[in-house]
């Protein structure tokens, strides 16, 4: 009786099992992404800061958007509407107010803060840093940041649900991130605000920025746990 009782008094005492924002299965696919990203922004950095401003694949993709969609200006503003500064901080605040809502915290968290640090580095980092090209300072593109930040982060709350969902529908969300945010790319391009290039940074910036904070995040949750109650 009394080791029973023991029992029950010691399984009273673990540490709960902490609820992570990426499943187990997803973090080092979530780190290697993370890494890729960080290896794109650092290469076109340093291409760029070196005078290389435009190569061949930025000509040849930007005149074939722009000869394509130049002359749809009802469709390039539905395209580059996204990523405008406005309609994205609307829908982050509407992310953190439905996580928050749900009593999600820690998911309301990682979109108040990898969103706008994502805008942040795009904008107050990276573009001085960059910069002093003969365009201007357009490397990386803050529109497709903001939509490739969103677009991640639904992918992250959705893993976050529980819902064991097969690894086929996770390449299907991936796909259709992957659109959304090309889609908001040509628009910029289309547009003529952007080159090929700084759509790609933009992206990384997105995608690596939230994948990093759900990564720490994590982490801090992880040696809270660990500490003696």
């Amino acid at each position: 009786m009394g080791e029973r009782t023991l029992g029950h008094a010691v399984k009273g005492t673990r540490q709960p099992a902490v609820t992570r924002l990426l499943p187990d299965a997803g973090r080092p696919v979530a780190m290697a992404i993370a890494v890729v990203c960080g290896l794109v922004i650092v290469a076109q950095g340093v291409w760029i800061r070196h005078g290389m401003e435009t190569g061949w694949l930025d000509t040849t993709v930007d005149a074939h958007l722009k000869a394509g969609l130049g002359a749809q200006h009802l469709l390039l503003h539905v395209l580059v509407w996204p990523g405008e500064p406005v309609p994205a901080a609307a829908i982050t605040v509407a992310l953190v107010l439905a996580c928050a809502w749900r009593r999600r915290y820690r998911q309301a968290v990682l979109v108040a803060v990898s969103v706008p640090l994502a805008n942040v580095l795009t904008e107050l980092v990276l573009k001085p840093l960059i910069g002093g090209t003969s365009w201007g300072n357009p490397f990386p593109s803050g529109h497709v940041t903001n939509v490739a930040a969103l677009v991640t982060i639904a992918i992250v709350l959705f893993a976050g649900t529980g819902t064991r969902a097969r690894p086929l529908v996770f390449v299907a969300l991936g796909f259709t991130a992957l659109l959304i945010t090309a889609a908001d790319a040509a628009g910029v391009i289309g547009a003529g605000m952007h080159h090929f290039s700084d759509t790609v940074g933009g992206a990384a910036v997105g995608v690596g920025t939230v994948l990093v904070t759900a990564l720490l995040l994590d982490r801090f949750s992880w040696m809270r746990s660990q500490r003696p109650r």
